[in-house]
Parts: structure tokens; sequence; C-alpha cells
């Protein structure tokens, strides 16, 4: 789908001053299709040309609420009378991270204001409480923007090297080769092998990070088991588990991955759905290990960490999510899988649906099961990115990128589902002519 005249025309003015025209990689689409936004209201988007789309991107997930969503609106709107910076500890952030402990089950919580940051905090803080330096990673998996977990992120499989000990691929130049020194990387879903990784590098190994679900390659599932293989492991070994809920955080349910899949990690990372879109993050762990995050013990700190605009809207998102709201998000998210597997089914389409409800991954595929990175690489991406391009054309957005999933919200509805169906089923028989 090409942009429209005023977003092209935008897009020029920012090429002029911002490089490729954006401000995060992974919003350029092409000179030509990269789209400027020019509001948003509830589940509903618009484009600088006014055209409307139905938004399953949702920010690649943080808009867990919908678009400008009153209550955390309105409690934004008040905390401003406060004041703005204050580098001093405000009720609201208490507020915060009360209910973040109440809905977890996380003894402590320090926040921060990215996923990027709460993963890089929390590896610092394994490698203090450890005396250790490396941390073993899953192949596929990504834990934000910092040099210590941009590896093997989305290597080219054909360049990845041997499955049970994979090349190191740094995600982007500039990163120095000496960090993969500090990293291991092995298959997610394969206990044998990261049991025989963990016992070749424990000596060294501060922490084991992992996203509960692959929330960068299409909500693929883990194993039952395999979180808790990982926890034992890491107690065996004296290694930390570090859980990365930046994505599944008060998304697949009110305590996140903690809940849904019943694990206990020493360390959890939060963000995206905790603020509705506003940035905040948060570390939370265990009394024994948060507690020596402190003055003169393990470094954490941040001039904007707590606050208070993001906080207020953290308080907001936190109360709706305490209320029930999930419910209502994992409905529209059964409403649109179960939809589009009847119509991939019925238009002769090999496929996986992947993940939960309010966050799910859509695979093309003849493969019998999708366990991994490398399963998901062989499958079809070129002719999902046509897919999605034609329900762009039909006012649909979810992202373009196969590795993102679907994400809901609690402002779709059961119109937008049905919309959102007929568009895709028009998608598949105009991509596939079937």
């Amino acid at each position: 789908m090409k942009s429209g005249v005023k977003s092209r025309e935008l897009f020029e003015r920012a090429a002029k001053v911002i490089p490729a025209g954006v401000n995060s990689n992974f919003r350029y689409w092409g000179d030509d299709q990269t789209l400027i936004h020019k509001r948003a209201k509830g589940a509903y988007l618009w484009d600088q040309d006014d055209r409307r789309y139905i938004d399953y991107r949702l920010a690649f997930g943080p808009v867990i609420l919908g678009h400008a969503y009153p209550s955390v609106i309105n409690r934004v709107r008040d905390s401003l009378d406060l004041g703005n910076a204050f580098a001093m500890t405000n009720e609201l952030e208490i507020s915060v991270s009360e209910k973040i402990c109440r809905l977890t089950g996380v003894d402590m919580v320090r926040l921060a204001n990215s996923g990027t940051e709460a993963t890089m905090h929390a590896i610092r803080i394994a490698r203090a409480y450890t005396g250790r330096n490396k941390i073993l990673k899953f192949e596929g998996h990504y834990h934000g923007f910092h040099d210590y977990t941009l590896w093997n992120c989305y290597p080219p499989v054909s360049g990845a090297g041997y499955r049970p000990a994979p090349s190191m691929i740094p995600q982007s130049s500039g990163i120095p080769r000496m960090i993969s020194d500090l990293v291991v990387v092995t298959q997610f879903n394969d206990e044998e092998l990261l049991e025989k990784r963990i016992k070749e590098n424990w000596q060294n190994l501060a922490a084991v990070i992992v996203e509960p679900l692959m929330g960068n390659t299409a909500s693929i599932m883990p194993k039952p088991g395999f979180l808790q293989k990982i926890k034992d492991l890491c107690d065996e070994y004296g290694i930390i588990m570090i859980l990365d809920e930046v994505k599944t955080g008060f998304r697949i349910a009110k305590g996140g991955a903690r809940e849904y899949f019943n694990i206990d990690p020493h360390l959890t990372t939060y963000a995206k759905a905790l603020g509705n879109g506003f940035p905040i993050a948060a570390i939370g762990g265990t009394k024994t290990i948060m507690n020596e995050v402190r003055p003169g013990k393990i470094a954490h700190g941040g001039t904007y960490a707590g606050n208070i605009v993001a906080v207020a809207a953290a308080d907001a998102v936190l109360e709706e999510i305490e209320a029930g709201v999930l419910n209502k998000i994992d409905a529209h998210g059964k409403k649109l899988m179960n939809g589009i597997s009847e119509i991939l089914t019925r238009r002769g389409v090999p496929f996986k649906i992947l993940g939960p409800p309010s966050m799910f991954g859509i695979v093309l595929t003849e493969q019998d099961e999708v366990l991994e990175y490398r399963d998901w690489a062989s499958s079809d991406h070129e002719n999902y990115e046509k897919i999605i391009l034609k329900l762009f054309e039909k006012g649909i957005m979810p992202d373009k990128d196969s590795r993102e999933p679907w994400f809901i919200s609690a402002s779709h509805t059961d119109t937008d589902a049905d919309e959102a169906l007929g568009a895709f089923d028009d998608a598949v028989r105009e991509v596939y002519g079937r």
C-alpha cells in the first residue's frame, strides 16, 4: 500500500532532519509506504490523509485499553497539576508498585522508563548478585535495544550456524564483537539442549533471560514445563532466571505470564501494557535479591524513573486490569482467532495460529509444530506480508512484519472483529486466488 499525499509530504520533510524519517527503525516501511500518524482514539488510528484503520498493532502492544482511554487520560491530566519532575519519590509511585506486587506476586519493584531499561538493569542486578558475567538467551528472543541482548534476535538461518551452537550474530553494526563472549545462545523449547548449555557454562552464568512466549516471533508458546525447567536449572546452578514480560505483562493475565504459566522466576521485567502507551517499566523480584538494589550495593537509577505522568497512567491501567478488563480483550481475540482459522482452512492455506487471544500470531506453514525461531523462519513470510498489505488497503492494521502478533485492546468491538474478518477473507482470496 502506498502512503497518501500528506503522509508522503511529511515523510519527505522528516527525512531531511530525521535519519530514514523515523525515530525507531521499526517504523520505516519504505519511502513511499511509511505512514505518518495524525490521531488515534479507542481502537482506531488515522493517518495524515484521514484514512481510518482498525488498529491491531497498538504501538507494538502497549495500548492495552485503547487510544486516549478516558480513565487513563483523566488521571494523567490530574497529575499534571502536581508538577512534572522532582527526583523524589511520589505517592503514585508507591501505589503503582503496590499494585504490581499484588497482581503479579513479586515481592518488590523498581521502576524504569522502557523495556530496554528494565532488562538492562535486571541483567546488571543478576550479575552483581551472582558475581558472574555471562547471560544465556534464546535464538529469536528480543530483550530491548542494549548491546548485551541484541544477539541472534533475527538471524538469517542460512548464516545462523549449527543449531545446538549457533553462530553469534549481532542485530546491528556497532555492537562490540567482544560482548558475544558474555552471551550464550540456545534454542527455545529444547530442554535437553538447554540443560547441556547450562552445564557447560554455569560457573560463569549470571542469568537466563527468556520471554515466556516468543512475543517477537509470532507468539510461539513454551512447551508445557519448559519454563519450569529453566527455573529448576537456575535454582540448581545458582543462576538468576529473568522472565522478560515486557510484552506479556498485564496483557495475557492479570498477573501476566507468571500467573498464566504458573512460574515463579527470580526477576521479572515489565513495560508496554503497564502504561497504556505512556513510557514506564518495572523490574520486580524476590525480596532477597531486590533488597540488594540500594546505595553502596547494586546501582540502579534514572532521572525520569517514576515520573508523575507515567505513574499516573500506570495507576489507572492497573485499576482497570484489577477490575477484569482482560476478559473483554480475550473474548475479542478468540473471535478473531476462530474466524481467521475458519477462513484459512476454507481457502486451503496451511497455517498455525499461536499464542494467547490478547496477542496471537499467525504463521503460514505446513509444519506440524512451530516451537522455535527456526521453525518460524522457514514459514511463508512473503504471502503473509501480502495479506497484511491488502488489509491496510481495507482499513485494518496489524503489523506487516510476520514476527509481530496481533494485539487486542479493550476498545475493540464485535463490529470491529466482523469488519476485520471480512477484510481478511477478501485479502486471502486476492493473494491466493482462491
